[in-house]
């Protein structure tokens, strides 16, 4: 089975398991950072889900 192609229009999204990894901390971390506003995702239903790209930017300025 073949790839889909490429929107640009929607963003890849990671889970907040997948936002801990990129960011090299746990996901009690990665929960704190939401609370505190230093992380911006959605909940859907129990799920949390965040823009790569924002995950990515936040791991470079903590770096």
């Amino acid at each position: 089975m073949t790839e889909p192609p490429e929107d640009k229009h929607i963003p890849d999204l990671v889970s907040l398991r997948e936002a801990a990894a990129i960011l090299g901390i746990g996901r009690a971390m990665t929960h704190r950072l939401v609370k505190a506003g230093q992380l911006r995702g959605k909940r859907v239903d129990s799920v949390w889900v965040f823009r790569k790209v924002v995950v990515e930017k936040l791991r470079d300025q903590r770096a």
